[in-house]
């Protein structure tokens, strides 16, 4: 079964075995399957593997543990040397 939408009946339906036509391979990865809605109306549904989400290429994953181990050092030694104040000065107040 399939679920596709049909532009004439402006809804989404099951196609089942039985209102499918046609299926037809037309490049490498896109399957294309041709059938009728409940209502008769032509309805096409593209899928296969150049339809389905792969993983980004350009991500290579977290960075190494010989970058991150330096960086948390140099974190944690700033922050033993620079307090962090949130508090506005004096200036900043309205009385």
């Amino acid at each position: 079964m399939f679920v596709v939408y049909c532009a004439v009946c402006d809804r989404r339906t099951l196609l089942g075995v039985d209102e499918v036509e046609w299926v037809e391979n037309l490049t490498r990865g896109v399957i294309s399957v041709s059938g009728h809605c409940p209502r008769g109306h032509d309805v096409v549904l593209l899928t296969g593997d150049a339809f389905t989400p792969h993983e980004d290429p350009r991500y290579f994953g977290p960075a190494p543990r010989i970058w991150t181990k330096p960086m948390n050092k140099l974190r944690a030694w700033l922050r033993g040397h620079f307090e962090v104040s949130r508090d506005l000065p004096g200036p900043f107040y309205r009385f």
